[in-house]
């Protein structure tokens, strides 16, 4: 009765937006330019092509949706502008087969994709143009407000390991941003566009592109984007995160006397300093090109008040600097190039108060620092046999300079690793009548505390047409020089049984690296395993696509077997591989476009995405002791895992209103859901649920002119108050009649209403 008195609410206030819409730009207009005098039943009979879709991810080559070996979504360029979005978060939120947590902390964003809950998102591959951007060290897909979007031509996603030109990591699928180049501009012009952006929680941004072609060989485009903002006060809206808590003399003592970056410890306070910068130059055949980011971001809700002072910094930045060369040798023969250096850090401070008893902690403000390089060059070859048959492989080198363990100067008996570090103790108890700082280290990484690997791989992938069928086949070789070799084969058969219909059956197998964070280093060292090896997972997928005139519907069916699992421990123990886990999935992505039946203006255009996931373990962890178990001899757990939706749809609308004005709706439900095993929740509250709820966004947009738009969003509409899940370890519990059971909330409140402004101007 509640989601059905919910629903009602929506559409009831859907409604009403519409009409007040439409009712204010028919009395401010007084005349809009018809369609040429063209019938409805016209308008219905015009096709709007959504197998003709261009994508380049699944095989590295441009082919449309339909000839992909792959489930894939897409987002293009207009549909960014349409539904206002102003970061990669709020994407991938409106995406099926992703379980969204937002957290703030060391990880704004974990998303789960296809029912695999992990430590960080680590195992989606995320590319830029076909550059991996993961993290080095953890291999977190480090998604938060940093990106720019400005720019950015369509966003592809990739469902499962269904391709065989990418290596380790691309395990659940691919999330790539594929950005316009100066070669989109006239000759001889410049052009750009700049966002403005303001909104709740004192939030201001700049988002900027500016892209030029001087001469018919030279082009370029540089992207930058600025976000900062307070974040949302989540004071008292959880139990362990009170602002007695943060401010109490008994757990922090003299550290509530330090002010960090102008603010006092003591109370809640959640900053975000982020940017980023996308460039290339285009010289005939050679790209050079930037990826370069920070984020600079507080600890927010991630962590409990009693244990973690939320308003230090942590930071991650990393820079790519990389040179293509695309070369069409003859109208058979194509090359491409990459030759590839990266560097990347996770840094930043950590003020803790581990309780001693119910009112007395040891108490520490310290700096943790870590400093990953790559070195990578690619070489891919593409030859086409015959008109119908297409040859394609390729290998890749690569060196990586990793940290082992953080450089934590005074930290529980670990003093820094750098040699010029002073033997200072930064461990106080909260009893103490001051603190002295032990000041960070930013030099060098010594020798000693870096772990040199090296990976080689080649790849080789054909694909052949016969009548209605494309075979698209492939192998994957990968050898690293810690974890040894793998080869994983992919499969594809792609059957056209008519125009509107078409099916594909693909197999693959994938690996995934264990993270560096977990072989050696970790945190001091104390939940480091070198002996981990390689995840494995081996998928089997039926597609069904069918298109007609204005409507496109699709339907995944999925079962992926993973084995090696890593499990990673929190508090007893180091991670390890152990037992395995299935999932079974259906998603369902329908899309419409449909003549504007309110204004002679351009389609109505929508969306509605549904997910259903189970989830199978062999493995079952013990809250109470900390301790993993394999279940083989007494049976399989059914969503063992928990935090993963077992139900969730995405809808969503896109309503021109005459020439000048845009409405858009987007909505999200997410079914009730267990909680993780290790969160300390499932042992105080034995069978509790993470309630569902459903969040609507709204977006009105005035384009007067072809100079500038302005658009004001609105998120979470209906001011829903819900919880996501907790990350890592969620073992705070929830009994605040005493101290926490662990240093992550077992739940994180999201905000409420929030109002955005947007102005663009072009240029």
């Amino acid at each position: 009765m509640l989601l059905l008195f919910k629903m009602n609410v929506i559409i009831f206030i859907t409604s009403l937006m519409m009409f007040l819409a439409v009712s204010w730009v028919q009395a401010q207009e007084e005349e809009i330019s018809p369609r040429a005098g063209e019938s409805l039943e016209e308008s219905l009979e015009k096709e709007v092509d959504f197998f003709a879709t261009e994508v380049e991810t699944a095989s590295a080559r441009g082919e449309t949706l339909r000839d992909a070996p792959a489930t894939m979504m897409v987002v293009t360029a207009e549909e960014i502008k349409q539904r206002g979005y102003t970061d990669l978060t709020e994407v991938i939120k409106d995406l099926p087969g992703f379980d969204v947590v937002i957290s703030n902390g060391t990880a704004y964003m974990t998303a789960y994709q296809r029912g695999y809950r992990t430590l960080y998102t680590s195992r989606t591959s995320f590319m830029i143009n076909g550059v991996v951007d993961n993290m080095l060290w953890s291999n977190e897909a480090a998604m938060s407000r940093q990106y720019p979007l400005s720019n950015i031509k369509r966003i592809e996603v990739l469902y499962g390991p269904a391709s065989a030109v990418y290596g380790p990591n691309a395990f659940l699928g691919i999330i790539n941003i594929i950005t316009y180049d100066g070669g989109y501009v006239k000759e001889g012009t410049v052009e750009g566009r700049v966002n403005l952006l303001g909104g709740s929680y004192k939030s201001r941004g700049i988002d900027a592109t500016v892209r030029g072609k001087p001469n018919k060989d030279l082009s370029f485009s540089i992207t930058g984007k600025l976000f900062q903002s307070d974040e949302p006060d989540f004071t008292d809206d959880f139990e362990f995160l009170k602002q007695e808590q943060f401010s109490s003399r008994d757990y922090w003592g003299p550290l509530l006397g330090i002010e960090h970056e102008g603010h006092q410890l003591g109370s809640y306070y959640d900053p975000t300093d982020d940017y980023g910068i996308l460039a290339d130059l285009h010289y005939k055949d050679i790209k050079f090109g930037l990826i370069h980011w920070k984020r600079k971001e507080a600890y927010g809700p991630y962590y409990v008040a009693d244990r973690v002072q939320n308003n230090a910094f942590w930071n991650k930045d990393s820079t790519q600097y990389f040179v293509e060369y695309d070369r069409d040798w003859t109208a058979r023969l194509k090359s491409s190039s990459l030759l590839l250096y990266r560097n990347s850090r996770r840094y930043g401070y950590w003020a803790e108060g581990d309780p001693i008893g119910e009112n007395a902690s040891s108490i520490s403000f310290t700096h943790w620092n870590s400093m990953n390089k790559s070195w990578l060059f690619k070489q891919n070859f593409e030859f086409a046999l015959r008109e119908n048959f297409l040859l394609s492989g390729g290998f890749k080198f690569e060196r990586k300079e990793l940290t082992k363990a953080y450089d934590i100067p005074g930290y529980w008996g670990a003093p820094s690793i750098s040699s010029s570090a002073p033997e200072q103790e930064a461990i106080g108890h909260s009893t103490d009548s001051s603190y002295t700082l032990v000041p960070p280290i930013f030099s060098e990484m010594p020798s000693d505390n870096l772990e040199r690997t090296r990976d080689i791989g080649w790849y080789f992938q054909g694909i052949y047409d016969l009548n209605r069928f494309r075979f698209n086949g492939g192998v994957r070789y990968d050898k690293n020089s810690v974890y040894g070799e793998v080869i994983n084969p992919r499969l594809s058969l792609l059957y056209k049984a008519s125009k509107p219909l078409t099916f594909k059956f693909l197999f693959g197998k994938a690996f995934q690296e264990p993270p560096p964070i977990l072989l050696w280093g970790g945190w001091s060292g104390r939940e480091a395993n070198p002996d981990l090896e390689p995840e494995k997972a081996q998928n089997v997928e039926f597609i069904g696509m069918y298109q007609t005139k204005r409507f496109f519907q699709e339907g995944s069916l999925y079962w992926s077997h993973y084995t090696n699992v890593i499990r990673e421990g929190f508090e007893q123990g180091k991670p390890k591989n152990f037992g395995d886990r299935d999932v079974v999935g259906f998603e369902y992505r329908g899309k419409y476009s449909l003549p504007n039946f309110i204004a002679n203006s351009d389609d109505i255009t929508g969306y509605f995405n549904y997910t259903w996931t189970h989830l199978i373990s062999d493995a079952y962890y013990d809250p109470n002791t900390g301790e993993w178990f394999d279940q083989n001899g007494d049976g399989r757990l059914e969503d063992g895992m928990g935090d993963i939706a077992p139900h969730k749809f995405n809808i969503g609308m896109n309503m021109p209103i005459g020439q000048r004005w845009n409405l858009n709706l987007r909505g999200n439900f997410v079914g009730e859901r267990e909680l993780d095993p290790r969160n300390k929740l499932r042992v105080q509250r034995p069978g509790e649920k993470l309630d569902s709820y459903f969040t609507l966004d709204g977006v009105l947009a005035y384009r007067p002119y072809k100079l500038f738009d302005v658009s004001v969003k609105v998120l979470n509409i209906l001011d829903q108050d819900y919880f996501h899940p907790g990350v890592e370890g969620a073992n705070s519990g929830r009994d605040a009649t005493s101290r926490s059971l662990g240093y992550m909330n077992s739940l994180i409140p999201q905000p409420g209403r929030s109002w955005w402004i947007n102005l663009g101007i072009n240029f």
